[in-house]
């Protein structure tokens, strides 16, 4: 399918919108060797370059992204209040750019919980992460303070379906701990962080720490680190889709290394890279096409004892 070639390279991280069409009305860019035209639609078969150098078009990327993030509890996702003087980092400050386009949360945490962020591009995914809230399966990881018996634990199911706003605990187990320090590991459907504390609270015990480390089929990444994320490849990304109800969204070409986070590097997310080529000694440098270069998360995995 071919698209406007100004929107490919903006989606491709290469140049904002407004930057490509004044290089294409420049003569910087060309199609097949000749010079393009604004608003020139293009394709995969196309060869696309500026100031001469190629802009080699790779295996096709999704048309719309999901990533998963590490939230560390108490962030906030989009303003922070003032502390010290400083304004803290938001979720959205930690995020990679959309290229072009707008991260949305599926079913976001609340500031005081942490772990499992989903975030796509794709609005319908979001609407239906909403209109099935009560039916995905989630997990959490809650550790607590006071005494935890068995007859507790099996009291709990019941428990949940009483509640103000009823949820369903698939499952609750003792994931580790000791003397009256416990973690407890749940799996539920229509639960959200808050619920679960006010259900322990009412059963006398306190909630020191809540993480979610699952949503629907998709779980924390031991590799992603607090603060970090992922961007979530083609298999993992379809899961998603099935367990939603969605047809997997379609593939196109774009140009440029912006499919997948590259492996074996450092950092926080994807930093923009010059493109492939050179410049003749005493040249001046000149602004040359970017293309968004992932990031892969520090090895290490979601530390939640102690």
């Amino acid at each position: 399918m071919s698209e406007r070639l100004q929107k490919v390279l903006a989606a491709a991280g290469v140049a904002s919108r407004r930057q490509a069409e004044e290089w294409i009305r420049a003569g910087r860019v060309t199609v097949n060797g000749r010079p393009a035209e604004l608003g020139q639609r293009v394709d995969e078969d196309d060869t696309l370059a500026v100031d001469g150098r190629r802009l080699r078009l790779e295996k096709a990327a999704p048309a719309h992204l999901v990533l998963i993030y590490h939230r560390p509890a108490g962030e906030a996702l989009r303003e922070a209040e003032p502390v010290d003087g400083e304004v803290p980092k938001t979720t959205y400050d930690r995020l990679p750019p959309a290229r072009g386009r707008r991260w949305l949360p599926l079913s976001p945490l609340a500031p005081a919980d942490g772990g499992l962020e989903v975030f796509t591009t794709d609005g319908d995914l979001r609407a239906a992460a909403s209109r099935l809230a009560h039916e995905i399966v989630s997990g959490y990881s809650v550790r607590v303070r006071g005494d935890v018996t068995e007859e507790l634990l099996a009291g709990l199911a019941a428990a949940a379906q009483s509640a103000d706003v009823p949820f369903t605990i698939e499952s609750v187990a003792v994931g580790g701990g000791e003397g009256r320090n416990r973690w407890l590991d749940f799996e539920t459907r229509g639960a959200r962080g808050r619920d679960l504390r006010a259900l322990l609270q009412s059963h006398g015990l306190e909630v020191s720490r809540l993480m979610r480390t699952r949503f629907g089929p998709i779980a924390l990444d031991p590799t992603v680190v607090r603060a970090r994320y992922r961007e979530l490849p083609e298999p993992e990304r379809d899961r998603l889709y099935d367990a939603m109800g969605l047809a997997r969204p379609a593939r196109r070409r774009r140009p440029g290394r912006d499919d997948e986070p590259r492996r074996g590097a450092r950092g926080e997310g994807q930093r923009p890279q010059r493109a492939t080529g050179g410049r003749r000694a005493g040249e001046p440098r000149e602004p040359g096409p970017r293309a968004a270069a992932g990031k892969a998360p520090p090895r290490g995995g979601p530390r939640r004892r102690g």
